[in-house]
């Protein structure tokens, strides 16, 4: 007859395998939305396995860096589902990181942006005016491009989206704005002359003393 202490010792091992199974699946059906939502040219499925797992098991905190080095990690021709894939896996596993994931993988693969745009409103649409302002941020000079692919995934936020496009580029001016400023006013105080040194005065020759007199 097994003692408590057996019944207790199975029990715990019957939790970490199943904690360990779902983690499993977890990870497995990630790849499999990843692979649903890349296009048409994708990575192996053991490759799409390992950006998967590697986000989902980072960090929050890492989860931005994580997401630039998956992409930037393959060939160019497959930055686009790497890219998917590190943000479909990232959104899934970390929500809170929606705005830096996107940001980050953007700056890493522009060329990628609409994929990316798809991608996050896919996987988090509540999140669409944050996906929209972080595409914004990290590729500035596709802004116009990012209201585009949103506005086509969501129609009926057409408007919402291109005012938050609006509002990133206002602020990019006013903090470049900003710089030009300062940098100014940092130029004009480097280019103050020196004050010029009080000339030396001799009281007596000023009184009518002998030059050089002590």
């Amino acid at each position: 007859m097994r003692s408590r202490k057996d019944f207790r010792t199975l029990t715990n091992q019957f939790v970490n395998m199943k904690t360990s199974i779902l983690k499993t699946v977890s990870i497995g059906a990630i790849a499999a939305s990843a692979a649903l939502l890349s296009p048409a040219v994708a990575l192996s499925p053991e490759a799409v396995t390992v950006i998967s797992k590697d986000i989902a098991s980072s960090k929050v905190v890492e989860v931005p860096a994580a997401v630039a080095k998956a992409i930037a990690s393959v060939s160019k021709e497959d930055r686009s589902v790497a890219a998917v894939t590190a943000v479909t896996a990232a959104i899934k596993t970390h929500p809170s990181t929606v705005a830096a994931t996107v940001t980050a993988a953007v700056k890493t693969a522009p060329e990628a942006v609409d994929a990316i745009v798809n991608a996050a409103l896919e996987v988090a649409p509540n999140s669409a005016l944050t996906i929209v302002s972080a595409a914004a941020e990290g590729a500035p000079e596709r802004a116009d491009q990012i209201a585009a692919v949103a506005s086509k995934k969501m129609p009926t936020r057409s408007a919402s989206f291109e005012r938050e496009v609006a509002s990133v580029r206002g602020r990019r001016l006013v903090s470049a704005g900003a710089g030009l400023t300062s940098g100014a006013v940092q130029q004009q105080a480097l280019n103050i002359p020196p004050a010029a040194a009080p000339a030396s005065v001799n009281s007596y020759a000023v009184s009518g003393g002998a030059s050089g007199r002590p």
